[in-house]
């Protein structure tokens, strides 16, 4: 457990003063957890509102209660229509990362609108732009790793010190506070910050024929890359901006089957990642709109993804499993991370305004 805790410590400590650009959030599911994936699916779909949600739960084999877990909820909205075809929509997205020992936790709420032009008469292809704003509150708690008489025995930080903020500090970095907060919280072996995110995207809907549709997007997050506010006030490299491109195709086979292959490519700082699924639908009863999906996906040199979903009238819900297959197998077991997610779309129709009709039977 020592050599455990020593490990995830180097790792926090990589994550938040030397800017590790691989603990971004990132999802299996990636179209389940669509304001985070790209600005522009705020108010995209067929209704009056969406609310869904999204839990990732990772590492869990190797590090047991200590595993990393995401938590996101999202609400979007068509606001208001401009014209007869295009309309502004609007959301938001609330999300918590917990990472490790540390409890390395990054919390943010994120706020987005979006254009969406009609570029036909019939509507068949919608051109989407949009933008998210937000604020992310980050902290990490050294309380966990003073076992002895020094953070990983060798005189690093004496734990005795670890109250102070000139110990912290010297974790991190010269720089002292920063960003919110820089200095301990409440919690005086907590470390807290806070910084602005503003991110972007656009995205391109298109209705082939009755039977084929597709999406094609792309989206920059981190615009304003956050240095000393992001790394709990050193000096070192911030969060870097991260570029992110997705596509999507539905095909119906027949009034039974259906296939829709899916693309992600992510890229933040010296970092990338790609991700392919292959969904399969059944239509199991159409009167009742319930469709069953599986399929299977892969992400670039880590795992591999079993992929299963429910369609329930207005309802989605999908679970992804991921199947290790880098050298991080020898320690989970292949055993990789887990999501869960839902959302469900709201339809609200307003009563016609039926004028009475009074008939004479005289005339």
């Amino acid at each position: 457990m020592k050599l455990t805790k020593t490990l995830l410590f180097v790792v926090a400590v990589l994550a938040g003063g030397m800017g590790l650009q691989a603990q971004d959030l990132h999802n299996s599911l990636f179209y389940m957890n669509p304001l985070h994936m790209n600005p522009a699916f705020s108010g995209a779909f067929e209704g009056t509102y969406r609310i869904g949600g999204i839990y990732r739960d990772q590492a869990r084999a190797a590090i047991g209660s200590s595993a990393y877990s995401t938590p996101a909820i999202f609400v979007d909205v068509p606001i208001i229509m401009i014209g007869k075809r295009n309309w502004l929509g609007g959301g938001a997205l609330i999300f918590q990362d917990v990472a490790g020992d540390g409890k390395l936790k990054s919390t943010g709420l994120q706020l987005s609108a979006a254009f969406h032009y009609s570029m036909d008469k019939k509507s068949k292809n919608i051109l989407s732009i949009g933008a998210q704003y937000g604020r992310i509150a980050r902290s990490f708690d050294f309380s966990d790793f003073c076992d002895g008489e020094t953070i990983m025995d060798n005189d690093i930080v004496p734990c005795s010190e670890i109250s102070q903020n000139s110990g912290i500090d010297n974790l991190f970095g010269s720089g002292g506070g920063g960003g919110g907060g820089g200095g301990g919280g409440g919690n005086n072996n907590e470390k807290t910050t806070d910084y602005t995110d503003i991110n972007a995207g656009i995205m391109l809907k298109s209705k082939v024929n009755k039977k084929t549709d597709f999406n094609i997007g792309f989206s920059v997050r981190h615009i304003t890359s956050p240095g000393r506010d992001y790394n709990f006030g050193s000096s070192n490299e911030g969060l870097k901006t991260r570029f992110i491109a997705h596509a999507q195709l539905s095909n119906k086979i027949n009034d039974k089957w259906s296939v829709t292959p899916e693309l992600y490519f992510t890229n933040i700082g010296p970092s990338s990642q790609f991700q392919v699924h292959g969904w399969a639908g059944y239509m199991l009863k159409p009167e009742k709109n319930i469709r069953l999906s599986m399929g299977l996906g892969y992400r670039s040199s880590d795992a591999g993804q079993v992929l299963f979903g429910i369609d329930y009238g207005d309802l989605k819900a999908a679970i992804a499993y991921d199947l290790t297959l880098s050298d991080l197998n020898n320690v989970n077991s292949y055993q990789g991370g887990f999501e869960l997610s839902v959302y469900y779309i709201g339809k609200i129709f307003k009563k016609p305004d039926v004028k009475p009709a009074i008939l004479c039977p005289y005339l």
